[in-house]
């Protein structure tokens, strides 16, 4: 099977969030199975830093912008331990060339955004039908790639090799749609009914490029069952598609992102003060104490209940009930740890809140990665309050760290965090969406810490779950083969 994926984001060559580990670890997966997989994405100037060598019969691949030809270059990187993995650079002084993914050195979206995008999808399919590739799937992720489905079953129908592939669309985070002015339909060289009022293209006399990839996909998935059924059935979590999403042959599908265990492996981790493992806790407990030493907080937190946070610090995470219930949970004796940074008025709450419990709190306004590791492998307790998640990945390294998860009841923290009922569980959940419910769930685990044989059961529970990419591209090549066989 050939499998071609087309992103705008792709670990290690360029990040900014989930899309970026999803399409960089699940590629090589597949190609471990023995698929050959092909990754598009735009050659922003993060990607320079990679040995990738030009295609030279490519150098001037061009497409229409309206009434501009675009030309842009090919370059490629070949996986050196996995032959059939090979990621494809678009080339593009004017829209790609010294700039970053999304948003410039101040944070801020570029404006051409729109056009960018509608550019390099063109480029990618270009790419394929000039050096004659014969996919079976092309998986798009977010609106980025949206138009492509749209490209497959208006203008490329008939035309080979597309015409006998199938298509899908993950949708990493529905809220993220591309919308754009009506306008910009004159360089997407698509029918004109696609932009009428109702078409599937036309929102609120606007260009949603999401809108049409629903639409005209072969399949749409998303990143954890939970979040598929949120989506189809709740108004705010489905940003509005909820209806555009019902109408589909096909349900959404939620296939749970995996994780990196190469690198988050307790067993193998540089960073960690001490490595540990399932069969042997002793090194945790070293990892907490030194963790607390060079955090500068009270050695006699090393009893005591310490909990962690390494996230973004952004009104979709839960901050607001974190900070709500913040002096509460250190009443109890507990320490805190919070790595993080986002929107001012959280990190100064947080800082006053650190100053005042300054022997029992620590924060960092950053993204440490080695701070990172220690604090999940040195946390008893991880909390992660999240007013949505499509997925979430950390509350799976903590459930690999031995670091027991409390979050609240949604999207992939549903599908990965299973509730401590006394017997059974891997961590602990609070429903209501509420600073109180939040605390009442924290105090309960604090609770139960004190009792370490059931502790130790929550431990091991949380440390012998699956959370790796090839239990999620198990789940990906059967949707594959469905398409291919007609059987969707």
């Amino acid at each position: 099977m050939n499998i071609i994926f087309i992103a705008a984001e792709a670990s290690p060559f360029a990040k900014v969030g989930g899309l970026g580990d999803v399409v960089g670890a699940l590629p090589p997966a597949l190609a471990n199975r023995g698929f050959s997989v092909k990754v598009i994405i735009p050659g922003y100037r993060s990607t320079w830093n990679y040995k990738t060598e030009p295609l030279t019969q490519l150098s001037n691949l061009t497409v229409t912008l309206g009434n501009r030809v675009v030309a842009s270059q090919v370059r490629r990187w070949q996986n050196p331990a996995q032959a059939q993995h090979e990621v494809y650079f678009i080339d593009n002084p004017e829209y790609f060339g010294q700039r970053d993914v999304y948003c410039d050195e101040n944070g801020k979206p570029y404006s051409d955004n729109p056009e960018r995008f509608i550019l390099f999808q063109k480029a990618a399919l270009k790419l394929i039908a000039e050096t004659r590739w014969s996919p079976d799937i092309i998986h798009c992720h977010d609106y980025h790639t949206a138009l492509i489905p749209v490209y497959l079953k208006k203008n490329l129908a008939q035309v080979p090799p597309f015409n006998t592939l199938k298509s899908v669309l993950t949708l990493h985070n529905i809220a993220y749609q591309g919308d754009c002015e009506m306008q910009l339909k004159e360089i997407c060289d698509l029918p004109e009914e696609l932009f009428m009022p109702m078409g599937a293209l036309e929102w609120y006399n606007r260009l949603n490029p999401l809108k049409g990839g629903i639409i005209f996909a072969d399949a749409v998935t998303t990143v954890s069952p939970t979040h598929a059924r949120e989506i189809m059935t709740d108004e705010e979590l489905g940003a509005g598609m909820g209806g555009v999403l019902a109408n589909r042959p096909t349900p959404v599908l939620g296939i749970l992102n995996g994780i990196d265990t190469a690198e988050w492996n307790p067993v193998t981790d540089v960073y960690l003060f001490m490595p540990y493992s399932i069969s042997n806790l002793a090194g945790k407990k070293v990892n907490k104490v030194k963790l607390i030493e060079i955090l500068g907080l009270n050695p006699a937190l090393e009893s005591r209940p310490l909990l962690g946070i390494v996230s973004r610090l952004v009104e979709q995470k839960g901050i607001a009930l974190l900070i709500d219930g913040l002096e509460k949970i250190l009443s109890l004796g507990a320490g805190f740890v919070i790595l993080g940074s986002g929107e001012q008025n959280y990190q100064r709450e947080l800082k006053r809140l650190a100053n005042q419990f300054s022997d029992r709190m620590a924060v960092k306004f950053d993204y440490d990665n080695v701070l990172a590791h220690r604090i999940i492998a040195g946390s008893d307790l991880f909390l992660m309050p999240s007013r949505f998640e499509p997925c979430g990945i950390t509350q799976m390294y903590a459930l690999n760290y031995g670091a027991v998860p409390v979050v609240h009841h949604t999207g992939g923290l549903a599908d990965t965090v299973i509730p401590w009922d006394g017997k059974d569980g891997n961590g602990f959940a609070f429903r209501e969406y509420r600073a109180e419910a939040m605390l009442k769930t924290v105090c309960e685990a604090l609770q139960v810490f004190e009792k370490p044989d059931e502790w130790r059961k929550i431990i091991i529970n949380g440390m012998s779950a699956d959370f790796s990419w090839d239990r999620a591209a198990t789940k990906y090549i059967a949707l594959y083969e469905n398409l291919i066989n007609n059987k969707i």
